[in-house]
């Protein structure tokens, strides 16, 4: 009785199983690509608005100020901290768009490898005593960044 039980879940139940692994998969994926882009959007604000304060404070000190060397140099300054503001927003899109594309790779290869796992690349039916036993296959587990 344990063997049709033993096999009936190989047959039947295993795709079910392949499914919820596959979905719960996606979506841990899903969560740790979003959050890994939350974070750098917040980081690239903070150095944003860091650098947008600077470039403002240098800006009054040229106000301030009545030399006109002075004034160039804080104006200088000010504009140096717009540019790397300026740059943050840049590399921030860039970034994005890396992990973007990177993340949708990585879910298609999860997606791809998990559907070709068969029930048997993990058990195998030990027919004298009627037990399912785990199968070290650490193939399955390996990523090879050379095929999509």
């Amino acid at each position: 009785m344990k063997k049709k039980v033993i096999e009936w879940f190989i047959k039947l139940g295993w795709p079910v199983v392949k499914y919820v692994i596959m979905e719960f998969g996606q979506e841990i994926l899903s969560f740790a690509f979003e959050s890994l882009k939350q974070k750098a959007r917040n980081r690239s604000k903070e150095k944003m608005e860091e650098a947008l304060r600077n470039a403002e404070n240098a800006e009054k000190a040229a106000e301030s100020t009545e030399d006109p060397k002075e004034k160039l140099k804080y104006y200088d300054i000010a504009n140096n901290y717009r540019k790397i503001a300026e740059y943050q927003g840049k590399f921030l899109s860039d970034m994005l768009d890396v992990v973007e594309s990177t993340s949708k790779e990585i879910m298609d290869s999860v997606q791809q490898k998990t559907s070709k796992i068969k029930a048997e690349d993990l058990f195998v039916l030990d027919r004298k005593e009627g037990k399912l036993k785990a199968v070290e296959n650490q193939k399955l587990l390996e990523h090879d960044p050379t095929s999509n």
